[in-house]
């Protein structure tokens, strides 16, 4: 499979690397960036190809993919994914993972016969522990939902949603990963107020959260059957709860996620 990546920025680099490391020389992978910089150390079996010189290049990519900050989403399509398009007459799907793009903004610069995918992916990719959610345009193929999953399950977890639900994706998966880490942090200075060292706390908070999250996959059973096994009458854990339910803990995180996902609305101009 040919793919190309525009944006070597982290989420680029992430998804180059999930790539090469789960499909090897299997996958042919080109990638630009406007920034030179940028497209160092990507790696062996990585082609830095500027997309001017695509029209004398044998490369005809299977995907494109959109990897740069959204403001500059118009501009790159514009000058560079159109002509590929148009003047070479190359046949694509078009994904870009820029937060709050949508498929019918990007069509308006390619034309509504282009095949268009968005993708919300998140920061875990870089470990290849990511969640991505992606949505297809009307006239995309399952071949093209084939691609799509074949590209991101390099880097994580891959379920397909309607795109209505995409602000809702990047309120709790996009920005979910923040969330965690201040939880990790609150974990790690409540064991240093009761006495442990700060290396020896942040180990046990992050080794806490990642086994108590891989205890729900493993199990399958919901988070509040897997906390009942932890309270027993009178204990410490009960105390502990209630002391995050006096200070509306699952509220409030409830409400982090509804707040991210209306800014991500609000980003993409719908409020």
């Amino acid at each position: 499979m040919n793919i190309a990546i525009f944006g070597a920025g982290n989420m680029g680099k992430a998804i180059i690397g999930g790539l090469k490391k789960a499909y090897g020389g299997d996958v042919r992978v080109v990638a630009w960036d406007k920034f030179s910089g940028a497209l160092a150390g990507l790696g062996d079996g990585v082609e830095a190809v500027d997309p001017s010189e695509w029209k004398s290049a044998d490369f005809k990519p299977d995907a494109l993919i959109i990897s740069v900050k959204p403001a500059d989403v118009p501009e790159l399509l514009c000058d560079a994914v159109a002509p590929l398009i148009n003047d070479r007459k190359l046949d694509f799907l078009t994904v870009s993972v820029a937060a709050g793009v949508s498929i019918h903004s990007i069509r308006v610069s390619l034309g509504n016969t282009a095949r268009v995918c968005r993708v919300m992916p998140n920061t875990p990719a870089l470990i290849g522990e990511g969640m991505s959610a992606y949505s297809l345009c009307e006239n995309c193929s399952q071949n093209d939902a084939n691609i799509v999953e074949y590209i991101f399950s390099a880097c994580g977890k891959v379920v397909k949603v309607y795109e209505g639900l995409m602000d809702a994706v990047t309120g709790l998966s996009g920005s979910g990963p923040a969330f965690a880490y201040s939880f990790i942090e609150a974990l790690a200075e409540g064991g240093v107020g009761a006495g442990l060292s700060y290396k020896m706390a942040m180990d046990m908070a992050v080794q806490t959260v990642v086994g108590a999250a891989r205890m729900v996959q493993a199990t399958a059973e919901h988070p509040s059957v897997l906390r009942s096994r932890v309270m027993s009458p009178g204990g410490t854990t009960v105390k502990g709860l209630e002391a995050l339910e006096r200070a509306a803990f699952k509220s409030t995180v409830m409400s982090a996620v509804a707040e991210a996902a209306a800014q991500s609305a609000r980003m993409a101009g719908k409020k």
